[in-house]
């Protein structure tokens, strides 16, 4: 390699913006979690629980983020990717955590004791649990409530999952493990420059 060659190479490996390649590796990562999650809840609404589409999931993500980091890789990518890839992966779940809730909800009949605002008597009172205990609440209140809850399941869920389903732990993890290997340094070797050595003519004989 001429020197020339080799330093327009060393440049394209170490030059740039880190903090635009970072957002890009982030732009992309998101984008592919988002992705992963349409295709993990499609495969589930045909009826079929494909754990190892959460492997896919991380592949993706980790994939994209490489992308996005124009092939560097590293810690901080490797970092995004995994937290990405977490997220991703507890969003995925949440649809059939919570069919999951509501038919165990709903299988067994339970009393809960509430003090409901009555607007009409203007007193609380107590009844039995029911969903127009949700009446009592405006519109804007439930969808906060609703978007706290699946906070939550995507943030707390892969964990809390992977203590009692030791088999969906092994696909989290491993799907993080995918994403951060995925997003490992590229390791650049540049040999050269080359001299061409001199021909020397043949002796004369």
């Amino acid at each position: 390699m001429c020197p020339k060659c080799r330093k327009e190479v060393e440049s394209a490996s170490t030059g740039g913006s880190k903090a635009l390649r970072v957002l890009k590796a982030g732009a992309f990562g998101f984008g592919a979690a988002i992705a992963g999650v349409a295709v993990y809840c499609g495969v589930g609404l045909t009826g079929y629980n494909m754990g190892l589409l959460l492997i896919l999931v991380g592949w993706m993500v980790g994939t994209a983020v490489f992308k996005g980091s124009e092939g560097r890789g590293g810690l901080v990518y490797q970092v995004l990717a995994v937290l990405l890839t977490y997220l991703a992966l507890g969003a995925a779940r949440v649809p059939e955590v919570k069919a999951r809730s509501k038919a165990e909800s709903e299988s067994r009949p339970r009393r809960v004791s509430s003090r409901v605002f009555d607007r009409a008597h203007d007193s609380p009172i107590h009844q039995f649990f029911s969903p127009d205990m949700g009446d009592a609440m405006s519109r804007e209140e439930v969808l906060v409530i609703e978007i706290l809850n699946t906070s939550t399941l995507v943030v707390r869920g892969p964990a809390y999952e992977a203590t009692q389903r030791p088999v969906s732990g092994l696909l989290y993890g491993f799907a993080l493990y995918v994403a951060w290997r995925r997003n490992r340094r590229a390791v650049l070797s540049v040999v050269g420059p080359f001299q061409w050595a001199g021909v020397s003519p043949a002796p004369g004989s």
